[in-house]
């Protein structure tokens, strides 16, 4: 039997988030999304004195700890460590507005959630692994050559479709 490839992989994690979307609905799929932005700048904020920290080289109240930790592994963790603990307890779902979003604009926000933080997975691991992924899997590619987009659209989205949706302070 034939081993799935990384497109398979990143599909199926495309489509768990779109399913994520349809759970959560607008104003929580927006918090995470944003919730997303927060652990990327969190991530590179304090990366370096955490990786010097698990490597020894720095002391927190005279305790340090010794040893080989990935430095792709200690960005991920507290990627997704960010990204979990604003999402469940920050206190914003954004603001209430009428209706729904229309199921396109939950698939949109659902996709670019998982592309952001699947590229941002990418972007924390070394060239050499990034490029390997890149030669072995189309999705993989568009996901890893496009981070900017996946960073920029994002926010273009949130910024046009909330010229189309009606608020209750439109009234």
């Amino acid at each position: 039997m034939p081993t799935p490839s990384w497109d398979l992989a990143i599909t199926v994690f495309f489509l768990i988030g779109i399913a994520f979307g349809y759970i959560l609905q607008r104003d929580k799929i927006i918090a995470t999304l944003l919730s997303v932005y927060v652990g990327l700048i969190i991530t590179q904020a304090v990366a370096g004195n955490v990786q010097s920290f698990f490597m020894g080289e720095s002391t927190l109240s005279n305790v340090w700890i010794k040893s080989n930790a990935n430095p792709f592994t200690i960005r991920t963790v507290i990627f997704l460590a960010v990204i979990m603990l604003v999402s469940a307890k920050s206190g914003i779902s954004g603001g209430k507005s009428k209706g729904l979003l229309s199921p396109l604009e939950v698939i949109i926000y659902s996709i670019f959630t998982s592309g952001l933080i699947l590229s941002s997975l990418f972007y924390f691991m070394p060239a050499e692994s990034r490029e390997a992924f890149v030669m072995g899997s189309r999705m993989a590619k568009l996901v890893i050559n496009n981070y900017i987009w996946w960073i920029v659209l994002p926010v273009l989205f949130m910024i046009a479709s909330g010229f189309f949706r009606k608020n209750s302070s439109d009234d």
